[in-house]
């Protein structure tokens, strides 16, 4: 586990500011997960399949010049990136 040191005059002041600051960051995090998910979704209805299935046409060779298609792949690999930050930033735990 990682720890970070933030000195200050008065570390009573900071800690609202920090646990603000953090609960902000989920929120925007959450918003654009819940954002990409959209993007996502519509393109599983439009093409009919999964992102899983997806992603498993396109390892076995399926053709991806598709713009749609670099579009999906770029918006489920920001999903994951988004859920990565989310989740780290969601177990920080702020101690005197």
């Amino acid at each position: 586990m990682a720890e970070i040191l933030i000195k200050g005059n008065k570390t009573e002041s900071i800690m609202p500011i920090l646990d603000s600051a953090i609960r902000n960051q989920l929120k925007l995090l959450k918003t654009s997960i819940n954002r990409t998910q959209i993007r996502i979704s519509s393109f599983e209805q439009k093409y009919n399949m999964s992102s899983e299935q997806f992603v498993q046409k396109i390892r076995e060779g399926m053709d991806n010049d598709n713009l749609d298609f670099v579009e999906w792949i770029g918006e489920t690999k920001i999903l994951k990136r988004l859920e990565e930050e989310h989740k780290e930033l969601e177990g920080l735990r702020i101690c005197l």
